[in-house]
């Protein structure tokens, strides 16, 4: 966006602030949300003109970080007036009260990113229209409930900073949401388990002229079905997280993808999804696949690593290499995920409580009954009468 404006007698670039000479003055003019504004700070000449074009920029920069200020305070040359009286826009607040007060950061974390993006293409918000904008929205019922949840809480502490007078959204209720089982989530048999694995293992569908073989990936994908820890735990897993002495496994940190994308450079630390610390028997065939690929590894050092020696990209992994075998194997398309969901319904297929099937999960047992477990095996009788 240039902020020189066209010439004399030549129409404004959409978005532009156009200077003109009104009369002997300097006219600053621009659109902003489809309304007009102008500003004619000093008489026309060649000192003068340099600090419009300044101010010029100032505002264009500002509408395109959405802190423009309506008022016009901060543009018309009185520094002292304008910090008192330009304030923070609806987007700032927001960012404010996320970083400060949820522990958070915008660029980072999926849901807050888009709330913000959502509300930054609202333009001016106020307790008035706020839920208006938000019933305007298109997105799906369970989208709609984060949002809401999100902005109910931000409300609130508008209202204990004096923003806002009370809570437009506190009396919204949430939208039904319908759980549908995803198709691309179902459990794999052990029958399933066994080819996908074996072809892996023996890089059967694996080009000859392949540098990054399959079976490079196997002890992972075998961790992944024999454990069920979420994508991000396995890839995150640390050497130092191996006990030998006491034969476990614990699982308390993730390497989990950012809202860039799911590369080994963009991916941070941090907790497990719901900071729970769990602990996994290290079982012999887990001892056997694991000891020797990190024989000579440090504590520190990744479990499971690319053929470049970085952290697994789950994406890249699904799609050329995961999706490759399903389909080869003639086994309906599955996410990574389903892994994850096929050891739950193991484990209550094969006896074990929700209790315990939950805390291997790190869940609590309703949600380990609920969303992560499908009966595999239908009884052949049916109990007597």
């Amino acid at each position: 966006m240039s902020h020189f404006g066209p010439g004399l007698g030549q129409k404004s670039l959409k978005g532009s602030v156009g200077i003109t000479n009104a009369d002997g003055r300097i006219r600053l003019r621009w659109r902003y949300y489809d309304k007009r504004y102008s500003l004619s700070p000093s008489i026309w000449n060649h000192l003068n003109l340099l600090q419009a074009k300044k101010t010029a920029l100032q505002i264009e920069q500002d509408i395109i970080t959405d802190s423009f200020d309506s008022t016009l305070v901060k543009y018309s040359g009185n520094t002292v007036a304008a910090a008192k009286a330009t304030p923070k826009s609806f987007v700032e607040l927001f960012e404010e009260w996320t970083i400060s007060y949820k522990q958070m950061d915008c660029e980072l974390h999926t849901n807050y990113n888009s709330c913000r993006n959502m509300i930054r293409k609202w333009g001016k918000v106020t307790q008035d229209n706020i839920l208006s904008k938000l019933n305007k929205e298109t997105f799906c019922n369970g989208t709609y409930n984060r949002r809401l949840t999100i902005l109910k809480s931000f409300a609130d502490w508008l209202i204990t900073k004096n923003y806002w007078k009370q809570n437009p959204l506190q009396l919204v209720q949430r939208k039904k949401v319908k759980h549908l089982k995803l198709a691309k989530r179902e459990p794999f048999t052990e029958s399933e388990i066994s080819q996908i694995l074996h072809a892996v293992k023996n890089d059967s569908f694996c080009s000859t002229a392949s540098y990054y073989k399959h079976s490079h990936y196997y002890a992972f994908l075998y961790f992944m079905f024999k454990t069920g820890v979420r994508n991000a735990e396995a890839i995150g897993l640390r050497v130092s997280s191996i006990n030998y002495k006491d034969k476990t496994i614990t699982i308390k940190e993730v390497m989990a993808r950012t809202l860039k994308s799911s590369c080994s450079i963009h991916r941070v630390r941090k907790e497990t999804k719901n900071g729970k610390i769990r602990q996994l028997p290290f079982t012999p065939d887990l001892e056997n696949i694991i000891v020797p690929i990190i024989c000579n590894k440090q504590p520190d050092d990744l479990v499971f690593v690319s053929p470049k020696g970085k952290s697994i990209d789950d994406h890249n992994f699904q799609n050329r290499i995961f999706k490759m075998v399903l389909k080869n194997l003639n086994i309906p398309e599955r996410s990574l995920y389903a892994c994850r969901h096929t050891f739950g319904s193991r484990c209550i297929d094969k006896g074990i409580t929700p209790v315990m099937t939950a805390f291997l999960m790190g869940n609590n047992p309703e949600t380990a009954l609920k969303r992560y477990t499908h009966q595999i095996t239908i009884p052949k009788e049916l109990p007597n009468i």
